[in-house]
């Protein structure tokens, strides 16, 4: 049985996203989900408990805080947040896009800065 093949036109997804959070779901890989975010403004502390999370920059930067450092990706870096860790990404600049896999049925748990530690 074949599979439906369809193209995903990147470059017109980031031309036309206008949220300060843009994410859409690009496609599904065996039990995994591979995201497009493009991100204007920072997103909450949060926490994946039952997926890795892994980022790719394609063009800005992006800041990642953890409890106890900060991370900073440029194009073409990539990133994996273990399950569990308590993160927050935001763009540094005005905008940052990314490509993020992790489990299609990954939970995202929003957090408290004050619930860290």
């Amino acid at each position: 049985m074949k599979s439906e093949m369809r193209r995903v036109d990147i470059q017109e997804l980031v031309k036309n996203a206008g949220a300060p959070y843009f994410n859409q779901d690009l496609t599904t890989l065996n039990d995994h989900v591979v995201r497009l975010s493009v991100m204007t403004e920072p997103f909450y502390w949060h926490r994946h408990p039952n997926s890795d999370e892994t980022f790719l920059v394609l063009e800005g930067e992006l800041l990642i805080e953890f409890e106890d450092q900060k991370i900073t990706l440029t194009p073409g870096q990539m990133l994996t947040v273990s399950a569990g860790v308590a993160h927050r990404t935001q763009p540094i600049g005005s905008k940052s896009v990314n490509l993020t896999v992790e489990r299609a049925d990954s939970r995202t748990e929003r957090i408290s800065y004050h619930e860290l530690g």
